[in-house]
């Protein structure tokens, strides 16, 4: 379907609604100024002095925004004058300058200028009403007008200035989950490869002095570990200067490394065991979550669990005719209450629910810890579906 363009395509810019507001000052003079000097009979007063009057309430509104308040002050001071001239109608361009005031002033000098034309005007009518039914009339008629005028003045001031909050507002939200997946980011890479190298590096001061064999191949660990970390940094540093279009989110090939991530982990300490459901293929961020999920984990078990066993489980299961993922990381070391102080668990949580899943973390009742969640998928994302 073709796109629609709106009936003004660009913008008008101030100096486009100055030549609008001319125009309108220019038209309202001369509405009110020819039927003046074509039937001074039924203004009551001569041309010569009626025609002065209206130029001086109307011409003004030329300039009325950019400067609201004298605008208005000479209006009013026009408006008094009007009744004496035999000119009826000055609440109009009276109106005109009230918009302006209540559309770009402080709410209390618009509440000031609104109290101001409704004197002059109830005076005005006073004045120049020949029976008090006709000066209720017009008076009624003309605050009907004013209150109009001011009303949409100060409604779209309102609604201007909401819209820029709530401009202010989405801008935050989308720096807070900006910063708060940097944060995510940097604390998985830097978390579970310093992690590794703080435990290879204490095998390797253990038995420097007796296997120097086993310390040299533990500092190549390092080497390499130390090597990735890096890699995954000048990547981070990628996000934060490529456009959104241009980003790679920079998901793993995850299959492939959760063997890498299970290789590194130090012999003896902990041993890993990995389950993935044959035929498996995950890709773009499901593929980054999973490996988020298993690394981060995998830190923990490094760092609380002490030595243990550990299971990690990546599989696919139909639930309610939606494909998930699930991710399951179980140890059976010390166990204890959810570990709390630190970013990982929570960074956890907030990928897996920004991914539409579900998290949750804690004490296995027979010991140890785990780690489960569950990550909705298109149908066509996951094969070899279970329906255990």
């Amino acid at each position: 379907m073709a796109e629609r363009r709106p009936l003004i395509a660009r913008r008008l810019r101030p100096g486009h609604w100055v030549a609008v507001d001319v125009f309108a000052a220019v038209a309202l003079a001369a509405g009110f100024s020819v039927p003046a000097v074509l039937a001074p009979e039924s203004a009551g007063a001569p041309p010569f002095v009626a025609v002065p009057v209206i130029a001086l309430a109307c011409l003004p509104t030329a300039v009325r925004r950019r400067w609201p308040v004298p605008v208005c002050a000479v209006v009013l001071v026009a408006a008094v004058m009007a009744p004496f001239a035999g000119w009826q109608e000055a609440f109009v361009p009276l109106a005109v300058a009230l918009h302006a005031v209540a559309l770009l002033q402080a709410r209390r000098t618009a509440v000031t200028a609104l109290v101001s034309a409704l004197a002059v005007t109830a005076a005005g009518a006073a004045i120049g009403a020949p029976s008090w039914t006709e000066a209720a009339s017009a008076c009624g008629f003309a605050w009907l007008l004013l209150g109009l005028a001011w009303t949409i003045g100060l409604a779209v001031r309102e609604q201007r200035a909401y819209a820029a909050q709530a401009v202010a507002r989405s801008a935050q939200a989308a720096a807070t989950a900006e910063r708060l997946r940097v944060a995510r980011e940097v604390h998985d890479v830097v978390a579970h490869s310093m992690g590794l190298i703080s435990m290879r590096a204490g095998i390797a001061n253990h038995v420097a002095a007796t296997h120097p064999e086993e310390a040299g191949e533990a500092l190549s660990i390092i080497e390499e570990t130390s090597r990735k970390a890096l890699t995954d940094l000048r990547g981070l540093l990628g996000l934060l200067r490529d456009t959104p279009e241009d980003r790679d989110d920079g998901a793993p090939r995850m299959l492939d490394t959760l063997r890498e991530l299970v290789a590194a982990i130090p012999d003896g300490h902990v041993r890993v065991e990995l389950d993935v459901q044959p035929g498996l293929a995950l890709g773009g961020e499901a593929a980054l979550v999973v490996h988020r999920l298993v690394q981060e984990s995998l830190t923990n078990v490094l760092r609380h669990a002490g030595p243990a066993r550990c299971r990690v489980t990546v599989a696919t299961r139909a639930r309610r005719e939606v494909v998930e993922v699930v991710v399951e990381v179980v140890d059976d070391g010390r166990g204890g209450a959810p570990r709390t102080g630190g970013h990982g668990l929570a960074g956890l949580e907030e990928r897996v629910t920004l991914h539409g899943g579900t998290f949750s973390a804690g004490p296995e009742p027979g010991g140890g810890f785990a780690v489960r969640a569950r990550l909705p998928l298109p149908s066509e994302s996951g094969s070899g579906e279970d329906d255990r």
